[in-house]
């Protein structure tokens, strides 16, 4: 896997506590990158999942029983 570099600017504060706690930045700022995206997917697994939660609604859960009886039927 090929790795990319980022620049981070922080203010003296951030960096002076994060360097007297002896913090790893690249771990930390690699977790919460992680964090955010994972946030993120399911942000839009659920955007989805409600589209298709109100398409199902409005064609009605027994017209699509009834359809895939239909299709089971026909094999």
């Amino acid at each position: 896997m090929k790795d990319a570099n980022i620049n981070v600017r922080v203010e003296d504060w951030i960096y002076s506590e994060a360097k007297e706690m002896d913090l790893n930045f690249s771990e930390v700022i690699r977790a919460a990158l992680i964090s955010e995206i994972e946030k993120k997917r399911i942000k839009k697994i659920m955007a989805n999942l409600d589209r298709a939660s109100a398409a199902v609604n409005k064609i009605g859960m027994k017209k699509i029983v009834s359809e895939i009886r239909d299709m089971r039927e026909n094999r």
